[in-house]
């Protein structure tokens, strides 16, 4: 396997140099022509940093699992800028899924097989992205056109969706990340025929994030015929990650019963989730 790690263009907000770091299988000999899915990779972090534990935890557990994973340490928040944080992570996004597909053939990526997987805050960055993938005026920003900057599925993991369902609970703090009035704040308004399949899954008693969040976006893919899976387990705390010791940093973080979810999502690009 190599690891690589390619710096991205600056979005022009903060000091913070956005990278994407490669987790790549190469094949084996009596392979050499084998592409593999791909899968971008946006950890959460409430957009004030990009957890450790969302990122290379499962770059490798999906590696495991056949794909070629790619982690993206997207723009946050600084508190040196005055104004708000969004476009510039759905920027950072854009561009990392052009140099992906840029890269297809060294990468050994199947360019119809590459989607997008969030957490928390990430999850709502990748379901922010789906609804203006497509914006002329987004694109140009970003530099990509949108063939090469379009995700083929996307999964969000207990994913913030709206900014006004729960997290964050200081408005202050919500206008730092997206002012009031951008579309960027409700992700599940931006949902239509053309969203990538989704699986959703969030956990019915995360108190950080409310499970709302989940429902909101499960309810506006069903509204748009949107092929999706949406998985809510009884009980879990919010950031668990693979629910595993490998991604755990208190104890009950450790889950057998939510650790389904990566099976169950890969069960799900199996059975036609894939585009």
């Amino acid at each position: 396997m190599r690891v690589q790690k390619v710096e991205l263009p600056s979005t022009g907000y903060g000091s913070k140099a956005a990278a994407l770091t490669a987790y790549v299988q190469d094949n084996v000999e009596a392979q050499t022509a084998r592409r593999r899915p791909g899968v971008l990779i946006c950890p959460g972090g409430g957009y004030a940093f990009c957890s450790d534990l969302e990122a290379e935890p499962i770059a490798l557990a999906l590696v495991a699992r056949g794909l070629q994973a790619f982690v993206l340490d997207y723009t946050v928040l600084d508190d040196a800028e005055s104004t708000s944080l969004l476009p510039a992570p759905q920027v950072d996004l854009a561009r990392a899924l052009a140099l992906v597909r840029s890269r297809e053939d060294e990468w050994r990526v199947d360019e119809k097989d590459l989607g997008v997987l969030g957490f928390s805050a990430g999850a709502h960055l990748c379901a922010s992205y789906a609804g203006v993938m497509r914006d002329e005026a987004f694109l140009a920003r970003a530099g990509v056109c949108a063939d090469t900057a379009r995700p083929n599925w996307q999964v969000l993991c207990y994913p913030v969706v709206d900014l006004d369902a729960g997290w964050p609970p200081d408005p202050a703090y919500a206008a730092r990340i997206c002012d009031a009035g951008s579309p960027l704040r409700h992700a599940q308004d931006l949902v239509g025929p053309d969203t990538p399949r989704s699986f959703l899954w969030h956990t019915a008693t995360d108190e950080t994030v409310p499970v709302r969040n989940a429902y909101l976006y499960a309810e506006a893919l069903a509204a748009h015929g949107v092929d999706h899976e949406c998985h809510v387990f009884h009980a879990g705390r919010h950031g668990l990650s693979l629910a595993t010791e490998q991604s755990a940093r208190w104890d009950d973080c450790v889950s057998p019963h939510v650790a389904h979810w990566l099976d169950l999502m890969l069960e799900w690009l199996d059975d036609g989730g894939r585009a």
